[in-house]
């Protein structure tokens, strides 16, 4: 009799052992088939919205996590006419190439001053992997100025009153520069357009906007090859590939 219980004992072991991890591994296929359902290609205004890149406006609880890059949220919601990304300000998305991993962005308030647009933020990536292209130049503005600036251009849509604003090329301004207590503030605008400035043809850069680098956020192509899609584990830092059979690829 203890021999048969003995044997019914290890029966039920064995049986609610295996159930336990059969639920596991179907829990985690789960969460893997539906990562890879999260992170479908998108369209935005025309601008094709996939990894590492992820749509803001259709955040769930997992988006953010596994389709991309913390940072690379674009918002397409209807109350906005334009693609736009928070770095952390607002830039409108003007196109995205995945070929040569290039993000070229416009100024927000280009959009809605196009006559005379006034920069409000200077360009601040942090810790993102982005990196100013080669073909950018910098217009660092000095605005509201009430003594000129030694060889500075003047921006003379900016004119506020009897205070200029005035801006330099690509950090051309003398080093000892003493701005404070001039000028009510300073901005760099980022501009792809490389010319010699004269008169208002900065308005014309700003309008046209910049690129950025996201090489070191380029890892997707492999994954993709093999009919997956790319993501991203926030907390790790580490890319991943969600496989169709809800398999994850580190």
């Amino acid at each position: 009799m203890f021999e048969n219980q003995l044997i019914s004992f290890f029966f039920y072991y064995y049986f609610f052992v295996s159930l336990f991890f059969s639920l596991v591994i179907s829990s985690a296929n789960i969460d893997a088939q539906s990562s890879y359902a999260y992170c479908p290609n998108s369209t935005c205004n025309g601008i094709q919205i996939s990894y590492p890149f992820w749509r803001l406006d259709n955040y769930n609880a997992s988006a953010p996590q596994y389709c991309g890059y913390k940072g690379f949220g674009i918002n397409c919601s209807k109350d906005q006419l334009h693609p736009i990304i928070y770095l952390p300000d607002a830039f409108y998305v003007k196109n995205i190439d995945y070929n040569n991993y290039s993000l070229s962005l416009v100024d927000i308030d280009a959009l809605y001053n196009a006559q005379c647009p006034r920069a409000r933020h200077s360009l601040t990536l942090e810790k993102l992997p982005l990196s100013v292209s080669d073909s950018d130049s910098e217009l660092s503005f000095y605005f509201n100025c009430t003594d000129p600036l030694p060889g500075a251009l003047p921006a003379q849509c900016l004119k506020s009153g009897e205070n200029m604003t005035y801006f330099y090329v690509d950090g051309a301004e003398p080093e000892d520069l003493k701005w404070f207590g001039i000028c009510e503030e300073k901005v760099v605008a980022t501009v792809t357009e490389r010319r010699s400035f004269q008169k208002d043809n900065w308005i014309r850069a700003i309008g046209g906007g910049f690129v950025l680098d996201w090489r070191h956020a380029a890892e997707c192509g492999q994954c993709e090859e093999s009919h997956g899609r790319c993501g991203y584990n926030n907390s790790t830092r580490a890319f991943l590939c969600y496989c169709r059979d809800g398999t994850v690829k580190v």
